[in-house]
């Protein structure tokens, strides 16, 4: 059983952002500090699908990518863009290149790369050398691709977040390049990013056989095509199951746009 909303059949879907790195760069971070620009309000703990309304007509999903491989396949096959956080005292680590070559077998979506920690270098020559060396290696890799830099953390309501000029660039090209249509694969398959799920299975059911198979519903945005009742769909990690229902459920996060002609 699955319930979606067909509003992301329309032409006011939702972009889905993925952030990718390794531990320790700064991931958490910038999703905080992207939910507190965009929000104005504070995200304590990163968990699941975060959905933001980032215009009138516009929102986005970002999803925070595991540290494993299966993560990382999962989510380079429904991202739309990908935000690679790079940890700029260190340089690019294993995790980085593993990702690349993942997104590029599975459709490559569009790449921005994300440095942090620049703050720990204390001398600014050191500092833009090692810009222009990080630039050109990623550049080899994704030629073009924009990169963004991240040189401090400043106090704000009580928490720190990266500075407010360089979350308000990172923004604003998030939203241009949200616009750039979906790839062509992904428009004519229907898959759906999983925002949560409830076992749905009869009580009784499961007091008399623990083990026994068991219903579940799952909720989230449906994208592509329609889904339709008894299609068998694949669920990451699990395996292929048929469809006993699909609900079309009112919008959790509706844009102020259909607000209004409401």
């Amino acid at each position: 059983m699955a319930a979606a909303d067909d509003d992301l059949m329309s032409s006011h879907r939702s972009h889905r952002t993925q952030r990718s790195g390794p531990p320790g760069v700064g991931k958490s971070l910038v999703i905080k500090s992207l939910v507190k620009h965009v929000t104005h309000q504070t995200l304590p703990e990163v968990r699941g699908p975060i959905t933001i309304v980032t215009g009138k007509d516009r929102r986005i999903q970002i999803v925070e990518c595991p540290n494993d491989i299966n993560g990382m396949i999962d989510l380079a096959k429904v991202a739309d863009l990908a935000l690679l956080v790079i940890d700029g005292s260190y340089g690019f680590e294993m995790e980085t290149f593993e990702f690349l070559n993942i997104m590029q077998v599975h459709g490559f979506p569009k790449v921005i790369g994300v440095l942090t920690h620049l703050d720990k270098f204390k001398d600014p020559k050191n500092l833009r050398k090692t810009r222009q060396l990080l630039k050109h290696r990623f550049w080899n890799e994704t030629h073009g691709s924009k990169l963004f830099y991240l040189s401090g953390l400043s106090e704000t309501h009580g928490g720190k977040y990266y500075s407010s000029k360089e979350t308000l660039n990172l923004t604003r090209f998030i939203k241009s390049v949200s616009k750039l249509p979906p790839l062509k694969w992904r428009a004519t398959h229907p898959y759906l990013l999983a925002d949560r799920f409830e076992d749905v299975t009869h009580p009784e059911k499961v007091e008399l056989d623990k083990k026994c198979d068991r219903n579940i519903a799952l909720y989230g945005y449906l994208r592509g095509c329609n889904l339709k009742q008894g299609m068998n769909v694949h669920i990451a990690g699990v395996g292929d199951y048929g469809l006993s229902g699909v609900t079309v459920l009112s919008d959790p996060c509706p844009l102020p746009s259909k607000n209004k002609k409401g």
